[in-house]
């Protein structure tokens, strides 16, 4: 093969794609909505988080509130024997809280049509408990229904703090055993692993599947378009006129792996953008409190070497379609045939996606077996599995080696018969008549 023929066909094949509206429109697509979905990864928690902090602010500012109630009468008829007088007033300084003169039924029909701002505070004994029971007027423009439920909690909390007390503990026993407690669990050997490595070992993975995924198999497509696009304007024959059938695949091949590799690198790099400057936004705008997703962290709890082995089994899968569809694009010679042809192909690559995307999620399955060893699903599952950390080093390198074998394969295979396909016209060259074509080239 003469390398600077193949230059030639590779020069001239991402020449030709990149001007193509197609190529530009898609890539344009791409990172716009890279860089939404990007961006929103900090967006959404901060506007989360935002609302989420002023509902808690809200909460703990509620004893300042001013609400609707102005007296509230209480009646305590549990065993408690407690006075939280003093408690609600300070917590509710705009309440006037006193003990009622009358019974309780009268209180109700007072409140079924009276236009004061009142309340009725009712502290029973219960089987197994205590209730209070705030009742309000039935006017509910007199007092908000919400400032009912508001006085309850803190008639309750007030009559649990002083339960507390009145057992001889004191402000700060009753204070720490008012704290909250949180519980969590976690697996052996996990130490607390923070929202990197979850997005590392969960996330991750799967984009990186759908991301592969999508890069080999559209630029494994265009290798096929081109083909056959060239054979139908002619350009194909000039072209063979001055380089070889192989070193017209192989340039092929190499030039649209060549354009998959800079998108790829594109839309990382947009992703970064997009990371820094949402993250820059958030801080500046929504919450300057807010957590930044750090994009750094997660490519830096990465080594070199996982990165060095995505980058080699994403060329590897790339090699294994881009071959399969240049042999399937030599064989027809209109473009209105190519997408029946590619069919095989196009079925081929869709499986093996779905065996790795569900490989992922379920990595010690037998679906995840499959995709490690198949090679036309291995290209998109094994650089998930190297990220999350669920594949041995002899599973990745017996894949590999499988993978390493398929190519060589196809690539004899291809090299036999694509002199005699690629100068095929008129109807289109089926699978068997490949093999015929390869028996008779021996």
């Amino acid at each position: 093969m003469d390398v600077k023929n193949f230059w030639k066909v590779t020069k001239f094949t991402v020449a030709q794609q990149v001007k193509g509206k197609s190529f530009k429109i898609s890539t344009a697509i791409i990172l716009i909505a890279v860089l939404i979905l990007t961006s929103l990864i900090n967006f959404v928690p901060a506007f989360m988080n935002k609302d989420k902090s002023e509902e808690k602010a809200g909460q703990e500012n509620q004893s300042q509130m001013e609400l609707s109630i102005k007296k509230a009468y209480y009646i305590d008829e549990s065993d408690l024997g407690l006075d939280v007088t003093p408690t609600v007033t300070m917590v509710l300084p705009g309440i006037k809280y006193e003990k009622a003169s009358e019974s309780r039924e009268e209180l109700i029909k007072k409140l079924d049509t009276t236009e004061e701002a009142i309340a009725l505070v009712y502290i029973s004994q219960e089987q197994g408990g205590y209730n209070v029971e705030v009742v309000t007027p039935t006017n509910k423009d007199v007092v908000k229904e919400n400032d009912g439920l508001i006085l309850s909690q803190v008639v309750a909390s007030s009559l649990e703090n002083g339960r507390l007390l009145a057992e001889g503990l004191t402000q700060d026993q009753v204070a720490k055993l008012s704290l909250p407690i949180t519980s969590h669990s976690m697996i052996a050997g996990d130490d607390g692993k923070g929202i990197e490595d979850m997005v590392i070992k969960m996330i991750l993975p799967m984009v990186m599947c759908m991301l592969l995924f999508y890069l080999i198999y559209f630029y494994g497509y265009w290798v096929a378009n081109s083909i056959v696009a060239e054979k139908t304007s002619r350009v194909m024959e000039l072209l063979l006129t001055s380089t070889k059938p192989l070193e017209l695949v192989v340039g092929k091949c190499v030039g649209m792996g060549f354009l998959a590799i800079t998108q790829f690198i594109s839309i990382l790099v947009v992703a970064l953008i997009s990371f820094v400057g949402s993250g820059a936004i958030v801080k500046s705008v929504i919450d300057p409190n807010a957590n930044i997703f750090n994009l750094g962290a997660i490519f830096s709890k990465v080594p070199p070497i996982q990165w060095i082995l995505i980058i080699l089994f994403f060329i590897l899968g790339y090699v294994v379609y881009a071959v399969l569809n240049a042999l399937v694009g030599a064989t027809v010679s209109k473009l209105e045939d190519l997408n029946t042809a590619i069919m095989p192909v196009s079925f081929i690559s869709i499986i093996g996606f779905y065996l790795a995307y569900m490989g992922t999620m379920t990595p010690d399955s037998i679906v995840g077996t499959i995709a490690t060893y198949v090679p036309f699903s291995c290209a998109f599952f094994i650089p998930s599995v190297i990220l999350s950390g669920t594949i041995s080093t002899g599973s990745m390198l017996l894949s590999l080696l499988i993978l390493i074998v398929t190519i060589v394969l196809l690539v004899l295979f291809t090299s036999r018969v694509y002199s005699v396909v690629i100068l095929q016209t008129g109807n289109r060259v089926k699978i068997k008549d490949l093999f015929a074509i390869y028996s008779r080239e021996k």
